[in-house]
Order: C-alpha cells, then structure tokens, then sequence
C-alpha cells in the first residue's frame, strides 16, 4: 500500500514531503528508500508513536532527512507553501474531521503540489449509517462525519480548490487480504508467519466484504488530489 501511495503521489528526489499520522513510521523509511525523497516531515498526535519513530530515525541515522513531530493533521504548524506532496496511509478517516486536513494540506502545499491518501470509507450507493456502524466508528475513534463515499469525498477535495482529483478502489486487494490475515492468526501463526495471499478468485469477488459491512467500511480507495499551480 506504501508503494500505491508513493506512486500515486508522484514521489520523488526533489520533492519535500508532509506525512502525517505516520505511525512508526515504516511508510516513511520506505519512501525514503524507494523514491530517495528529499526530506520528509512527519506529524502524528500520538507521542508513543512519535518516540518510538524518531528512536528508529537515529538508529538509522536519518536525523537529517527525518523530521518526526507530535502535532495534529488538522492544525498543521508550518507556513503555507511548505511542502510539495502531503500523503495520509491509512489515517485521515480517523482526523476530526478530515475536510478540516484537506482545507490544511491545500493551505501547506506548493502550487503544483499533491495530496495522496489511502483511505476507507461506505461504498457508493451503500446507504445511510446503520447503529452497528455508527457503534464501530466510535469504537475505532472514527468521526461519524468522514463516513461518506469516494464520490463525496473527491467533490469535498474540489470544494477545498484541489484540481486533477482522482480515485482508484482497491477494496478488492484490501479486504481479502485483511480476511486472510485475521484468519491466519486465529490459527495461531505470528505476524511474520501470516503471509497473505488471497486466491484470485477471492479478490475478484471481494471475500469477507459482507462482513465489513457491519462496520460501514466497504470501500478502501487510493486519492490524488493536485493544488493550482
């Protein structure tokens, strides 16, 4: 998904990036290496998480390529026009609320730049919010106002001036594979034995996707939106 993301948002070694609910980080070492970017900022609100990351940043001695913070995706503490592409892999449906983190990736991005997120959310035509799903947003400390459809959500990016807004659905990849996993650790298998491989006839019927929608989560999409140059 780290590739997805770094392909989609056109990474690359002039580019200084804005990564925000970066976790441990592991997205991060992976852009660096893969896409050799300049120089990536990383904002996430858990100081656990941030510790942890920047312990890792120096055992790999990449103090001066990673700048690791503990700050919020919707109250971004840089200037405007600070950074050239700002990505959010698996993050922004938990943001309060994440058209508050479009308005600031929008407002710190270069003219040219690009948004790239990784982000789930109702499948179209899903329907309104059942009392399971709204139960499970709370549980997994998603705000009830980001559950909307990849349609909504590339209209609310254009509402924010984005322009070039474009989504590509890998539910498909997303939730059998998430299936597997969860089955292969019932089974007893650690997180290093539980390689996930979804038969193909799994993906292309999208299995276990009737279990996900007790949750509301039925669609996992990659988006790119660019600002104006």
């Amino acid at each position: 998904m780290a590739r997805l993301l770094g392909d989609a948002a056109a990474l690359g070694p002039n580019d200084e990036l804005l990564d925000v609910g970066f976790g441990f980080a592991e997205q991060d070492f992976f852009f660096l290496k893969q896409y050799d970017v300049k120089k990536i900022t990383g904002l996430n609100i858990t100081p656990m998480h941030v510790e942890r990351a920047n312990q890792r940043v120096r055992e790999r001695g990449l103090e001066n390529r990673m700048d690791l913070r503990v700050g919020s995706a919707t109250e971004i503490p840089f200037p405007e026009a600070s950074f050239d592409k700002v990505t959010a892999l698996e993050s922004a449906f938990h943001f309060n609320t994440r058209e508050k983190f479009f308005a600031e990736a929008f407002r710190v991005l270069r003219p040219g730049g690009r948004l790239a997120t990784a982000d789930g959310g109702p499948y179209p035509g899903q329907g309104p919010l059942t009392f399971p799903n709204r139960f499970a947003m709370k549980r997994w400390s998603v705000p009830v106002e980001n559950m909307y459809d990849r349609d909504e959500y590339m209209k609310r990016l254009q509402g924010q001036g984005f322009v070039n807004v474009r989504a590509q659905s890998i539910r498909n990849d997303v939730f059998p594979g998430c299936a597997k996993y969860r089955e292969l650790r019932v089974q007893g298998k650690t997180m290093k034995d539980a390689v996930i491989e979804p038969p193909p006839a799994a993906i292309e019927q999208c299995y276990s996707i009737e279990q996900w929608a007790l949750t509301g989560f039925t669609d996992y999409v990659i988006f790119t939106a660019d600002k104006p140059r």
